[in-house]
């Protein structure tokens, strides 16, 4: 992918998949689309800076603590922004489901309801 060593966030799809899900008895369908996904050093980067490894006992207050969970809330919203913007994912569509699966590649799940 173009881009991918640059030092700005980037993602290269490594692959691509999607199914409608008609087995729901009495339900609409569901289209389901997955991605697996390799981020570049970046873009893991700050992945790894969105991921809160503290715990209540390191702050002395509950508003000390509920400041860090609000930062890291916030730093793990931008990424998901980014990997969203990147797949050209409606930054407003539900679900969606990103997860690690192995170093630097990740697997994003979209799930919505078709007519």
């Amino acid at each position: 992918m173009k881009g991918f060593k640059s030092d700005n966030f980037a993602i290269e799809i490594m692959a691509k998949g999607s199914f409608i899900d008609t087995n729901a008895v009495a339900s609409p369908a569901f289209m389901v689309e997955a991605y697996t996904i390799r981020l570049n050093h970046i873009a893991l980067n700050e992945w790894i800076l969105s991921e809160m490894m503290n715990t209540r006992d390191c702050y002395n207050t509950e508003e000390e603590w509920e400041e860090h969970k609000a930062k890291y809330k916030t730093r793990r919203a931008d990424w998901i922004k980014k990997i969203r913007d990147a797949l050209s994912i409606d930054p407003e569509a539900t679900g969606v489901s990103i997860t690690q699966a192995q170093s630097e590649v990740f697997t994003v799940v979209h799930i919505w309801e078709i007519q």
